[in-house]
């Protein structure tokens, strides 16, 4: 019976999630409801309720799969062609991307970003001179900003050169950062 509740439970957060997702690429994240999500989804509220406890939850489940490949990318796990195509997709909706990644967001998305890494750099083992913590944090961070400037228009660059950026600065910090043997 199990397995049946763990499909149903699948099913019903992949619904939820994929109802958020085209809310935002319809409407852009602004005032998206519960009960917008609950509507395009086809649940209850109540439903909605069992899996998350707001829109925001729902929001950062939503972003956690593409913050991950750039968690990849800081941690020391870059797929460059994952990660160029992530960035080009910042790119074309970053009217959107400004919002969560530069917007009321910011803080929610970098902690996101700072726990995945800190996952990764937990995961590898690697002795570091500071707490991993610390280290995933200043790893999102130097991920996160240039991608930042880049969506605001800081300075022209192509997703291509951006990515190669950050695999090369990130690799630079976490050797500056590692313990020496």
């Amino acid at each position: 019976m199990a397995k049946i509740e763990d499909r149903r439970v699948r099913r019903t957060r992949e619904s939820l999630l994929q109802a958020f997702n085209r809310l935002v690429l319809e409407n852009g994240r602004g005032d998206i409801r519960v009960s917008d999500i609950v509507e395009q989804a086809d649940v209850g509220r109540s439903t909605f309720y069992e899996h998350y406890s707001s829109a925001d939850e729902l929001h950062m489940q939503a972003l956690a799969a593409p913050m991950s490949i750039l968690a990849d990318a800081a941690a020391g796990s870059p797929d460059r062609e994952r990660l160029e195509h992530l960035l080009a997709h910042f790119w074309d909706n970053r009217a959107r991307a400004r919002d969560t990644m530069a917007g009321d967001d910011r803080d929610k998305v970098m902690r996101l970003l700072a726990g995945q890494v800190a996952e990764r750099l937990e995961a590898a083992e690697a002795p570091y001179r500071l707490p991993i913590p610390l280290v995933a944090h200043q790893l999102a961070e130097l991920a996160l900003a240039p991608v930042r400037g880049w969506i605001m228009a800081v300075a022209p660059s192509s997703a291509s050169e951006l990515a190669d950026m950050i695999i090369a600065t990130t690799e630079a910090v976490r050797d500056a950062l590692a313990e020496a043997d």
